[in-house]
């Protein structure tokens, strides 16, 4: 029920529906092969995916071999000086996705597909430079209740280090920053969205500001 009692929340507590997103999360290899498959469609799909629409879908970068990444992840840590033998759990990408608010979805949707695919391509790309890593895959979804783009990265840095590590709250700032800064060039009247600690400290509650499902 709704308490009529309650202080209207301020725009600045709220999530900004004229913002894109970007949001990463580390992945170990098996958790990275069903990614795999939700992203490019294999097998069986949530009930949210609209088969009809399935052909909508593009792929803009295939994904490498995982075990080609998991090998290149060895390699690296090799080169750092890591001699002991990556644990099972260890991240073997980082799993990345676009999204937007509902007002800007209506701003991207109004881009053409090539349109559309270059600002994908170039947020990803972006990406992958600030965490210091690779692009190993992108795909967009089109088979949803909204657009939006899947990526994943090498779960290990240029330098041998983990992603994991790079992907600091600084960092998952600038992150926000940038894909404001890339998709204004698309789309002008495309925002930043407001950052977490910024909602909470406007009082939102913690649990409003945790990332959803498209």
């Amino acid at each position: 029920m709704q308490n009529d009692n309650a202080t209207p929340r301020s725009a600045a507590a709220k999530a900004n529906p004229r913002a894109a997103s970007v949001r990463v999360k580390a992945l170990p290899l098996s958790r990275a092969k069903s990614q795999r498959m939700h992203d490019l469609r294999i097998g069986e799909q949530p009930n949210y995916v609209d088969g009809d629409r399935k052909h909508l879908n593009r792929v803009l970068m295939p994904l490498r071999s995982l075990p080609a990444i998991h090998r290149e992840n060895e390699a690296l840590r090799g080169e750092r000086g890591c001699q002991k033998k990556m644990k099972s759990n260890a991240a073997a990408v980082m799993s990345g996705i676009i999204t937007f608010g509902h007002q800007a979805q209506v701003m991207f949707a109004c881009l053409s597909d090539e349109q559309q695919d270059a600002a994908y391509v170039e947020v990803a790309e972006r990406a992958a430079a600030l965490l210091q890593t690779q692009l190993e895959g992108l795909v967009v979804h089109a088979d949803e209740s909204a657009d939006h783009a899947h990526f994943m990265l090498r779960g290990y840095c240029d330098d041998g280090e983990p992603v994991s590590k790079r992907a600091t709250y600084q960092a998952m700032s600038q992150l926000q920053d940038m894909v404001a800064e890339v998709l204004q060039h698309y789309c002008p009247d495309i925002e930043r969205g407001n950052g977490k600690w910024d909602r909470i400290a406007n009082g939102a509650d913690y649990a409003e500001t945790l990332s959803r499902s498209v």
